[in-house]
């Protein structure tokens, strides 16, 4: 089992429901299992901007934070210090309340 770890990133977010695959910022492989480590998102805006972050699995689809306000020139992490499992073919949404508001970024540990 090789493991290996991983940042991917999504700049100017987008508003569009979390429903929508615009919204996709990291899927897991078809054969790997994805360990979350941390979600920053960082807002660029000079305003407050709500964020959704919605993670879509082979059973119930849900939010890990709905509503959360990042403020101006600010971040806000989750998961820190908790870990998130993504099995194969589970896929983490974020959306923004704010066009091109925010940027985020996802550091994971990849097993395969």
């Amino acid at each position: 089992m090789a493991n290996t770890f991983k940042i991917d990133t999504k700049s100017s977010v987008v508003t569009d429901a979390v429903s929508s695959t615009n919204t996709n910022v990291l899927t897991a492989g078809g054969s790997a299992t994805l360990v979350l480590l941390s979600i920053l998102v960082s807002n660029k805006s000079g305003t407050s901007a709500d964020i959704d972050v919605f993670l879509v699995t082979t059973g119930d689809d849900i939010y890990l934070i709905r509503n959360a306000p990042v403020p101006a020139g600010s971040s806000l992490e989750l998961i820190s210090g908790s870990k998130v499992i993504m099995e194969s073919s589970d896929v983490l949404r974020v959306r923004c309340a704010t066009a091109s508001a925010v940027d985020v970024s996802v550091s994971s540990l990849e097993q395969t």
